[in-house]
C-alpha cells in the first residue's frame, strides 16, 4: 500500500471508531463494548505510515560493561 492509501485507511478507521458507541443502556441493562481492537488497528496503521515515510522510531542500543567486582 502507498502512503496515501495508508492515510486514507487510517481516516476511515478513525471515523468508524468515533462513530462507535462504547456503552449502550436499554432499560435496566447496560452493555459496554471494548474499542481496543480499533485502537490496535490505528496503532498499526500509524506504525506502517511512519515506516513508509521514513520517520519511524529510532532504536538506541546502550552497551553496559562492568569489571565484575
Amino acid at each position: 500500500m502507498t502512503i496515501d492509501e495508508l492515510k486514507a485507511e487510517r481516516e476511515r478507521v478513525l471515523a468508524r471508531r468515533n462513530a462507535l458507541v462504547s456503552r449502550v443502556t436499554v432499560g435496566d441493562r447496560t452493555v459496554q463494548y471494548d474499542l481496543a481492537q480499533a485502537a490496535k488497528v490505528l496503532a498499526d496503521l500509524d506504525r506502517r505510515i511512519a515506516q513508509a515515510e521514513g520517520t519511524g522510531r529510532r532504536r538506541h542500543i546502550l552497551t553496559v560493561a562492568s569489571k565484575g567486582l
